[in-house]
């Protein structure tokens, strides 16, 4: 197993990807408090001059011959960016 680091950005980049939570994976759980920690913490990089911030690992295990992604580890930050970013577009 290869492992690389790269931008949250570029890890959803691309309409032909899916992301897929096997059966194994735990519910969505996450509480208000834990969505107001991750989005606290974008603001805080969006008003810093940083260019960068670890929000943790996210691994995912890519299907052969697709784009379909198995979401190993990170399901409830994937999920929570997600919601976040449809949050803004609806706006």
């Amino acid at each position: 197993m290869k492992g690389d680091a790269q931008p949250l950005i570029k890890f959803f980049d691309g309409s032909d990807k899916r992301f897929i939570i096997p059966l194994y994976q735990r519910n969505y759980d996450w509480k208000e408090e834990n969505c107001e920690q991750l989005f606290q913490d974008l603001m805080k990089l969006h008003n810093s001059d940083r260019r960068s911030h670890f929000f943790g690992s996210i691994v995912s295990s890519i299907q052969s011959g697709t784009e379909d992604r198995f979401i190993i580890d990170g399901q409830q930050r994937i999920t929570t960016v997600s919601l976040l970013l449809i949050a803004m577009v609806n706006r």
